[in-house]
């Protein structure tokens, strides 16, 4: 299944979320798969179907 993970910059509340798409079964999954790419400054916002 298809997922849209959004993320953005740690304490920045104001920057814009950058959704990424990703193929994974659950969306615990589709957070760990974007998360593992991501640098230290970075938040997973949301995961949504796609």
């Amino acid at each position: 299944m298809s997922w849209f993970v959004r993320h953005r910059p740690k304490g920045d509340t104001s920057a814009d979320a950058v959704a990424v798409e990703v193929n994974a079964p659950t969306p615990a999954d589709a957070i760990d798969q974007v998360r593992a790419t991501l640098p230290e400054d970075r938040i997973v916002t949301s995961v949504a179907p796609y």
